[in-house]
């Protein structure tokens, strides 16, 4: 009876913080980026890597946000973060779609072309990365960048309104 008492304030807890909320959101996004990386292979691509830091960014605001709770600007830059990580994600969509051309870091070529020699060691020194504007694998018919789009538009959209929701209410009780 007391393991569902904890569980059930957990939950309360989850849908009542935002950056309770937004730890989970981003831990999640990051471990199952980093599983799919070195699980399944797949190398992830310039703009997934700049995703990656939104949530980074989104983690540690939340971790600040969780010792200053009653300071709305935390929650307030982990909405903007979330943000940012749907415009990289649904830029990363448009050039996926060919909606528009890709910038030099997302194609595999490379328009700064040195020596034969520069280019043999950068080969052997640089990481390999995904290029940008192929099409990411499926998942339910459902390529990982439109997944990733939908995931951002979700974490940034209940972000956004548990933070209205304190706000309003903080305004209500005065």
């Amino acid at each position: 009876m007391q393991s569902i008492f904890k569980m059930k304030k957990l939950f309360q807890n989850i849908v009542t913080s935002p950056s309770l909320l937004s730890l989970i959101l981003s831990l999640s996004a990051l471990i199952f980026a980093i599983f799919l990386q070195y699980k399944f292979n797949l190398i992830p691509c310039y703009l997934c890597e700049l995703q990656r830091y939104g949530y980074v960014v989104a983690l540690l605001l939340a971790i600040l946000g969780m010792k200053y709770k009653d300071n709305n600007i935390f929650p307030t830059l982990i909405s903007i973060a979330f943000l940012a990580v749907f415009i990289i994600a649904f830029w990363h969509k448009g050039i996926e779609a060919y909606w528009w051309s890709p910038t030099s870091e997302c194609t595999e070529m490379s328009y700064n072309i040195g020596t034969l020699q520069e280019e043999l060691e950068k080969a052997n020194t640089e990481k390999p990365t995904a290029s940008c504007d192929q099409l990411s694998p499926t998942l339910l018919n459902i390529t990982l960048v439109e997944w990733s789009l939908m995931y951002a538009f979700v974490s940034f959209v209940s972000v956004t309104f548990l933070l209205l929701k304190r706000i309003i209410g903080k305004k209500n009780e005065f």
